[in-house]
């Protein structure tokens, strides 16, 4: 098992080193690492010139959760994945006066117990109707034609982009971030064509991760079905 456990950290470490290399950092106009054939310098786009924000749920009370045709995004779940877990949704009572989030949405998180963690964001490719996002996050809506959504969704949490959050990072034990401050943030963007590419290339290794990572959780239960018979 320790031989998978290695494979699946070696996966991880590359993943990080790729998403220090594939964008530019602060000052630069072209990443240290590219692929074939695209040569262009890459232009920086401020996100609140090229989409909107919106709120999270508001007015709820815990007897509003749990139950309901609607379902809303959780926190954790925009934490943990740059693409948003379509499964990962909780259950809730449909309401009008709240935003829907739509195909195509980056949403953020506004806190975090660390200036590490705070603004991460994961982009929505769902179509489904009534879906809503917490209220310890919020919405942004990209105008259409500017990003493709895999590249979007793995730029934002590049190397450079975390470390601006980082230091937009507010608070002392629990830090936050303003959307206007998130709106006033610029980012890289090249090519729709290369941005495609980036894009494919980290769902390609996300795949893997997640593949191994399945393969070093079935080892571990394996060698503890074992140990449970050796003991019976």
């Amino acid at each position: 098992m320790s031989l998978q456990q290695r494979k699946l950290e070696v996966l991880k470490e590359q993943k990080k080193t790729y998403l220090k290399l594939l964008f530019p950092a602060k000052g630069q106009t072209k990443p240290a690492l590219r692929f074939a054939g695209f040569e262009d310098e890459w232009k920086e786009v401020k996100l609140g010139e090229v989409g909107e924000t919106y709120t999270g749920l508001s007015g709820k009370t815990k007897e509003d959760f749990g139950h309901g045709e609607g379902k809303f995004i959780t926190y954790v779940n925009v934490f943990n994945n740059p693409l948003t877990d379509l499964y990962g949704l909780d259950s809730i009572e449909i309401d009008d006066k709240q935003r829907r989030v739509q195909y195509g949405d980056v949403l953020f998180t506004t806190s975090s117990e660390t200036p590490e963690d705070v603004g991460l964001s994961s982009v929505w490719m769902g179509t489904e109707d009534n879906v809503y996002l917490n209220s310890f996050c919020f919405g942004y809506r990209p105008q259409k034609g500017i990003f493709d959504l895999y590249y979007l969704a793995f730029v934002l949490r590049s190397f450079s982009v975390r470390k601006e959050f980082m230091l937009l990072a507010q608070g002392i034990s629990r830090f936050n971030i303003s959307k206007t401050k998130v709106m006033d943030m610029s980012i890289h963007v090249p090519s729709l064509p290369e941005q495609e590419a980036i894009g494919y290339f980290f769902q390609d290794l996300d795949k893997a991760i997640a593949k191994q990572e399945e393969k070093v959780n079935q080892l571990k239960e394996n060698k503890q079905t074992l140990l449970r018979k050796m003991f019976i």
